[in-house]
C-alpha cells in the first residue's frame, strides 16, 4: 500500500503541519486541503488497518480538524474520499432494498477432518481430477461478525448493503463510511477495473467489546449477548454517529464481480483467490495476514492441519472467529465447479465447536466452603458446548444472581469463555412466561 519511503514521507508531513513550518504556511488552502487528505488517509490505514498506528489520537484529531476548518471556510474543498466525509447524515428510515452485483450465498459446512477429506474427494470427482493430485486450497478465518457487499464505481465507494436475502440486501452506504477500515477510495482504477463489488465481515474486537459491555453494566443497561450481534446491530442503525463510536471494524473476503471500463469480466486475468486477496491488501483493504491468518495450502492434509492449530489457538485471536473457510484457489477450478442455489461447490466452512449456548435453569444447589463461604451453582438443561456437555455453572456468590436478575425456569445464555470455565451470560427476559421463580439465597 504504501512503500517505506512514502511512509516516511508521510510522517514528515504530519510533523510539518502539526508544527505550521514553512512549508505548510507557503501552501495556498487548496493544497494543504488535498495534503491532509492523504496524510489523514495514510493514518488511518495505519491505524485502522495495520492495528500500528505512528500519531497519537490528539496529533490525528488536531490535523482533523485542520482539514475540518479548511473545507467549512471553503466547501469547494470538500471531496467524496476525504475523511470529514465518513459520517453523513442519518439513513432513511426504510433501508431500501439493493441487489447484489452477484448473489451473496451461503457456505456448506464440515466439522472434523474426515468432512474436509470428504469435501476434496468431491471436488476431485467433480472436476474429474484423480485421486493422486492435489489440489490447492485458500484457508482464512471464518469471521462471526455481519456480513458486507461494497460497490466501487471509478474507484469510490458508491454503495454499501447487507446480505440480506442473498439476492437483495439493506443499502447501508451511510453506515458503512462510517467504518475507518472501509477505505472510501481504493485505486482498483490501476488494475483496468472500473466497477467491482467486494465481501466483507464487519466485526467489533473482543477487548472493545467487552470494554463497551463494562460501561453498560456500569449504567444499568442490558448487556449484549455477544460480539457478533454488536456488530451486526450497529451495521442497522439510524444514525452513522453511533456506528462510527461502536468502533467496527470490516475485514475484506472475497473480490466477487469485476467489470473493467470497456464492460469485459475483470476477473478473467485474476488466475487464483488469493491473488485477489493480495491485490485488495495492496490497495489499503484489511485482509487476514498471510500465513499466521490465512494459507495457501498445496493439499487437504495441510488444510486440517492449519485449520486444527486454529480451532487450537483461537481464543488469542482479537476478534471472534467461528470456523474456518475452505476454497479452491484456482479460479477457474471455482467457475468449473459451479454453485447450487445455496452454496458453491467449491468451498466450504469448518465450524469450530460452539462457544455459546441457551438452556434453561432448573434448579440451584449451594456448596459451602471449609471457611463457611456459601457458592451457589445453577443446575442447568445439559446442553453440548465447545466439546463437552454442561450441566453445571457457577453462580460465584448472591450479588452475581441479582445483578444478572436470574431466576428458577429461565432460558439462559451460558458461555464456554476460554474453552474452560463455563459462565451465564445473560436471562433472555424476552422468553419469560411468568411461571419463572426468583431465588432464594440461603441465610444460614
Amino acid at each position: 500500500m504504501y512503500s517505506p519511503a512514502e511512509q516516511k514521507l508521510r510522517f514528515a508531513r504530519s510533523k510539518a503541519f502539526l508544527e505550521q513550518d514553512a512549508s505548510v504556511l507557503a501552501l495556498s488552502p487548496r493544497e494543504k486541503a488535498e495534503e491532509l487528505r492523504a496524510i489523514l488517509q495514510y493514518h488511518e490505514w495505519r491505524y485502522y488497518i495495520q492495528n500500528d498506528p505512528v500519531l497519537s489520537d490528539t496529533e490525528y484529531d488536531l490535523l482533523y480538524k485542520q482539514l475540518e476548518a479548511l473545507e467549512a471556510a471553503d466547501p469547494s474543498l470538500i471531496t467524496p474520499d476525504s475523511p470529514t466525509q465518513r459520517v453523513g447524515s442519518d439513513l432513511s428510515s426504510d433501508m431500501p432494498s439493493v441487489a447484489h452485483l452477484t448473489p451473496m450465498l451461503s457456505l456448506a459446512n464440515s466439522y472434523n477432518a474426515e468432512d474436509l477429506r470428504e469435501f476434496d474427494q468431491q471436488v476431485k470427482r467433480m472436476l474429474n481430477i484423480s485421486d493422486n493430485e492435489d489440489i490447492a486450497y485458500a484457508v482464512e478465518p471464518k469471521f462471526d461478525g455481519g456480513s458486507i457487499a461494497l460497490v466501487y464505481e471509478n474507484d469510490y465507494l458508491v454503495r454499501a448493503a447487507t446480505r440480506g436475502n442473498g439476492i437483495l440486501g439493506e443499502e447501508i452506504t451511510a453506515n458503512a463510511r462510517a467504518i475507518r477500515s472501509i477505505p472510501l477510495k481504493a485505486s482498483f482504477s490501476k488494475y483496468g477495473l472500473q466497477k467491482v463489488e467486494l465481501r466483507g465481515e464487519v466485526l467489533i474486537r473482543k477487548d472493545r467489546f467487552e470494554a463497551m459491555n463494562a460501561q453498560r453494566a456500569a449504567a444499568g443497561q442490558s448487556l449484549f449477548a455477544n460480539a457478533r450481534n454488536t456488530a451486526t446491530g450497529g451495521l442497522r442503525m439510524k444514525d452513522p454517529r453511533e456506528v462510527a463510536q461502536r468502533n467496527l471494524d470490516t475485514f475484506i473476503y472475497a473480490l466477487s464481480y469485476a467489470e473493467t471500463a470497456e464492460g469485459a469480466n475483470g476477473l478473467d486475468h485474476i488466475k487464483t483467490h488469493y491473488q485477489s486477496l493480495d491485490l485488495l491488501a495492496e490497495l489499503g483493504f484489511k485482509i487476514p495476514a498471510d500465513g499466521q491468518e490465512r494459507k495457501l495450502c498445496t493439499h487437504i492434509e495441510e488444510v486440517i492441519e492449519f485449520v486444527t492449530a486454529w480451532e487450537t489457538g483461537r481464543e488469542a485471536y482479537p476478534y471472534e472467529v467461528d470456523g474456518m473457510v475452505v476454497k479452491v484457489n484456482d479460479r477457474e477450478l471455482q467457475e468449473r465447479a459451479g454453485h447450487t442455489s445455496h452454496h458453491p461447490r467449491w468451498a466450504i466452512a469448518y465450524k469450530f465447536a460452539a462457544k455459546q449456548a441457551t438452556t434453561v435453569l432448573e434448579a440451584v444447589e449451594y456448596q459451602v466452603g471449609k471457611v463457611g463461604s456459601i457458592t451457589p451453582v445453577a443446575k442447568v438443561r445439559p446442553v453440548a458446548l465447545a466439546g463437552v456437555t454442561i450441566s453445571s455453572v457457577s453462580l460465584h456468590n448472591e450479588d452475581f444472581i441479582k445483578e444478572k436478575d436470574l431466576r428458577l425456569g429461565d432460558t439462559v445464555l451460558v458461555e464456554r469463555a476460554g474453552d474452560v470455565i463455563p459462565y451465564i451470560v445473560k436471562a433472555l427476559e424476552d422468553l419469560r412466561d411468568g411461571s419463572e421463580q426468583p431465588i432464594v439465597f440461603p441465610t444460614h
